[in-house]
């Protein structure tokens, strides 16, 4: 069992990465592009990319860490690091499943109607760089998930020296 969620927990992490990165590329090459149509294009593929790969996979990556980290050596709540990462995790879930998801298709959708219109509507961009917010919010906390599980920092303050003065 304990294998099959570590499996799990790899696939998923692929999944997940491999759903962002290209649509990290996938905006960097189509930048601020006023072509429709090349937009509404790459919105396709990013939906589509979000849809198959980074949801599914961000789901079966936190949940089989969840299983993995909680079948293991540490109880979670004897370790600080572990906690902030399971919050994390959970943040992790909602702005992707419920915040960032959403707001991919509604961009996909006005991408599609400014290239039936053959320009961008005025609705495009503030809906795109807010979704940019909140996929860089997920990303961040996703790193700093990565950190804690490889650093697993005690969050302990630091202890005073056998030799300090007290009054």
């Amino acid at each position: 069992m304990k294998k099959t969620t570590k499996l799990l927990h790899i696939i998923g992490l692929v999944m997940f990465f491999g759903g962002i990165l290209p649509s990290i590329v996938m905006n960097s090459v189509v930048g601020t592009s006023a072509d429709a149509v090349l937009i509404y294009h790459q919105r396709l593929f990013v939906s589509a990319i979000t849809w198959a790969l980074t949801i599914p996979g961000m789901w079966i990556q936190i949940v089989a860490g969840c299983l993995t980290a909680l079948a293991g050596k540490y109880r979670p709540l004897e370790h600080r690091w572990l906690i902030a990462k399971f919050v994390l995790a959970v943040l992790i879930l909602i702005n992707g499943t419920f915040v960032l998801a959403p707001l991919v298709s509604q961009v996909t959708s006005i991408a599609e109607q400014s290239a039936l219109q053959g320009h961008l509507l005025p609705t495009y961009m503030p809906l795109k760089k807010q979704e940019d917010m909140y996929g860089i919010a997920n990303f961040l906390m996703l790193v700093i998930a990565f950190i804690l599980a490889i650093y697993r920092p005690s969050f302990r303050r630091a202890q005073q020296g056998a030799h300090a003065d007290r009054p």
